[in-house]
């Protein structure tokens, strides 16, 4: 009993012992192996801060070595319009789309170029898709930051930067912009749109790592990466461009530190499981096999663990991939719906001038190959301005919809592709539609068609409860035999059409082939006149006005002026009533209207003196729907004092009762009203003593009678009498003699207008006089004259 005592006791001392053995065993092992890999995870994340630091630097000279790039592309832009300009004296729109084409498709990140005359935007490549920036001024633009931008360019003479900024095209990007000065003076601007994304994707692939995660901030605004990278102060560079710094920020992944980590598991793992090896086989030695089941049983619960999280990342990678599906899917529906709207009118559903443009080249192309024939109609409703203007906008587009309906024959006018055996239906602006008839074997395909589209045409229109009636016009113009390209085709069928209204509208009739030098100068108009506005060929002169009783200038007229590529100088009384004809004369007149603003402003700020400009309103701009608030906007938009302003009106347009509401509101903004030509319309004294106008225009052609036909002076002595009663002041146009300046001053005619004075001038030479006027005083009007 008490020897089976002792050999527990030393059994347990045995045990003991080992045990202890194997515990300090187990226990200096295990510091080792925490010191050691303690040490080598700190050179682990030593290395790999290294190397991100180092990819870090190489992105960010990859940035700064791209956009460099890009603005060397700036540079060789400014230098292209520099040499342009000083050799031809314009920049030729051709040699430009030549000069751009060289770059753009070369880099991808590139939207677009486009050059600014003036700070507005003339000229651009590519054009599509960027149509909307054309017209668009700098100096005026809506958002603020542009317009600071286009100061700071032009002042400081060098390349800027821009961005991100929200693009009238869509989107947003990086706007590199140069100002162009051609021997001291300023021309305008060139500018580089960038896309910030495929810049990025370009320089880097898409700018990513996989070792660290990158941010970039440009200017205070984070576009790529997460905002938190740049509290961090492990990762960080600068890159230097014009007008602020770009910052690059990164952080270690955490899929890094997760492998060094791993890593480190893995190392500490093989050490444990040597460790593992060693007490077993000092185990083995010592007392047999240890634990090897509960080593088997752990790594099995890792394995498990590493494999659920495989199972999680697969399942957001699938979610990823259908979230992906379903942005292409939206892509691809957005792009149906722009290519519809770039080919068809969203009034009515037909096609578009521009795919009637592309059509008819198309059919002629076709034609030739095939040596058949095509039949283009031209289409014109007869008296629908008259009905647009008295009923408004709203009733015109109801008819314009119910007039495609009855072209066409069918109920719903929209169309799908562009058919090639059958007509072709477009509406090509305004109150203008054109049919074009492909494989016409005789002239009675191309009658029988404007036959019925006349006869339908016949029948009365309901809108809105009321009936109307109104007929159409149509010329038919047949290739080849009246012509042999698509633009002389247009104009025969054009003409065709204007000589079926001449000889009482309501019918159709042939081109006859004869082709007069009138007619040809005046289709020649009608086509140029609808370019002429994004051509910028339009100008405006100023005529100065004089105080009758100082000689001081006391205003300006804005008088327009266009400048016909091939026909040279048109006058007024030429296109003006082309405009008002085929109702471009409202987004003339606002031109008008912007443009004279823009300028008295700043003649203003330029320390000219402060003088109001009047601009005349046709009757087309004055039944616009929202004609005050067309003209708010543009003193809003061009900072110019509403007193400064003046706007002409005529006799018949100021005697209409439901105009009288218009005309109080632009006078409580504090514009100068007058009536233009005064005496040459009809007028009633009773109605003009109510009205809200502050003087009146007397017509040139009764001044041109002073002092040859007593009754004219009789006229004008009586319009300045009622004038004075009325407290209204008087201006006089047309003076051009030094007997018809008596006379006027001599009966109290406020002020003077005309050939005696000052001829109209284009605007630099306006803003001399200006100067002028105020080193000169009161001899300045006789000294102008």
């Amino acid at each position: 009993m008490r020897t089976a005592f002792y050999r527990f006791i030393a059994y347990r001392k045995d045990k003991l012992a080992l045990w202890s053995l194997l515990v300090c065993v187990f226990i200096l092992l295990s510091l080792l192996i925490g010191w050691t890999t303690s040490l080598y995870k700190q050179q682990l994340m030593n290395e790999a801060y290294e190397d991100a630091s180092l990819q870090l630097a190489s992105k960010s000279n990859e940035l700064r070595l791209g956009v460099e790039r890009r603005l060397l592309l700036s540079e060789s832009l400014a230098a292209f319009v520099t040499s342009e300009v000083r050799d031809s004296g314009v920049v030729n729109s051709q040699r430009f789309n030549e000069f751009a084409a060289h770059f753009v498709p070369a880099l991808p990140d590139v939207r677009n170029l486009s050059l600014y005359p003036g700070g507005v935007a003339g000229f651009i490549y590519p054009y599509k898709g960027n149509e909307g920036v054309l017209g668009n001024d700098l100096f005026k633009d809506k958002r603020s930051e542009v317009r600071e931008n286009a100061l700071r360019t032009k002042e400081q003479r060098k390349i800027t930067m821009l961005g991100p900024v929200n693009l009238l095209q869509g989107g947003s990007g990086i706007v590199t912009r140069q100002s162009v000065y051609i021997d001291g003076k300023f021309w305008g601007f060139v500018s580089v749109v960038i896309d910030l994304p495929d810049l990025l994707s370009g320089i880097s692939k898409e700018f990513e790592s996989d070792l660290f995660d990158v941010a970039l901030r440009l200017n205070g605004h984070v576009l790529l990466g997460d905002e938190k990278l740049f509290q961090q102060q492990e990762l960080n560079e600068i890159v230097n461009v014009p007008d602020g710094n770009w910052e690059l920020a990164g952080a270690i992944k955490p899929e890094k530190h997760r492998a060094i980590s791993l890593k480190l598991l893995l190392v500490r793992l093989i050490s444990l499981i040597c460790m593992g090896l060693v007490l077993f086989l000092l185990y083995i030695q010592l007392t047999g096999r240890t634990k090897l089941e509960e080593k088997v049983s752990r790594r099995t619960r890792e394995l498990q663990e590493a494999n659920e999280e495989i199972e999680a990342s697969n399942e957001e990678l699938l979610a990823i991939e259908e979230e992906l599906r379903e942005q292409n899917r939206m892509l691809e529906r957005k792009e149906r719906e722009l290519r519809f709207l770039a080919y068809h009118d969203p009034l009515t559903g037909l096609y578009n001038r521009s795919c009637f443009n592309l059509h008819l080249k198309n059919s002629i192309t076709s034609a030739a190959q095939s040596e058949s024939r095509i039949a283009l109609l031209y289409l014109d409703l007869d008296q629908f301005k008259l009905v647009n203007d008295t009923f408004g906008h709203g009733w015109g587009d109801e008819l314009l919809r119910e007039s495609a309906r009855r072209l066409t024959g069918r109920l719903n006018a929209e169309q799908g592709p562009v058919p090639e055996d059958e007509p072709a239906y477009f509406r090509i602006g305004g109150d203008e539609f054109t049919v074009i008839v492909p494989w016409v074997t005789d002239r009675e395909d191309a009658e029988q068609l404007a036959a019925a589209v006349v006869e339908r045409f016949r029948m009365p229109f309901f809108i809105r409860g009321t009936e109307y009636y109104m007929t159409t016009s149509i010329g038919i113009a047949l290739y080849p035999d009246h012509g042999e390209d698509a633009t002389a085709l247009a104009l025969h069928a054009d003409s065709a059409m204007y000589k079926a209204k001449e000889e009482g509208k309501n019918h159709y009739k042939w081109f006859d082939g004869k082709e007069t030098p009138e007619a040809a100068e005046l289709l020649e108009l009608r086509s140029g006149l609808r370019k002429a506005l994004e051509r910028g060929e339009f100008e405006l002169y100023y005529q100065p006005q004089i105080e009758a009783a100082t000689g001081e200038l006391s205003g300006l007229e804005a008088l327009l002026r266009w400048k016909h590529p091939k026909l040279g100088p048109v006058s007024p009384q030429q296109f003006i009533p082309l405009a008002e004809e085929s109702g471009l004369i409202v987004e003339i007149g606002e031109w008008v209207l912007r443009t004279a603003c823009a300028q008295n402003k700043a003649w203003q700020d330029a320390g000219c003196p402060k003088l109001r400009i009047a601009v005349n309103l046709s009757a087309r701009q004055f039944a616009a729907p929202d004609l005050v608030g067309t003209v708010r906007s543009v003193l809003e938009q061009t900072g110019l004092d509403p007193c400064y302003l003046e706007l002409e009106i005529t006799e018949n347009m100021a005697m209409k009762n439901e105009n009288l509401g218009t005309l109080e509101q632009l006078r409580d903004m504090g514009i100068l009203l007058s009536i233009d030509d005064f005496g040459t319309q009809h007028s009633s004294l009773s109605y003009l003593k109510s009205l809200p106008v502050s003087r009146i225009k007397i017509d040139r052609s009764f001044v041109s009678g002073i002092g040859m036909d007593e009754r004219d002076e009789a006229i004008i002595h009586a319009m300045l009498l009622i004038a004075r009663r009325l407290c209204l002041s008087v201006v006089a146009e047309g003076v051009e003699t030094e007997s018809q300046l008596g006379f006027l001053k001599e009966h109290d005619c406020d002020e003077i207008q005309g050939y005696l004075f000052f001829k109209p001038q284009p605007a630099y030479q306006t803003e001399q006089v200006l100067h002028n006027s105020m080193q000169s005083g009161s001899n300045l009007a006789m000294n102008g004259a």
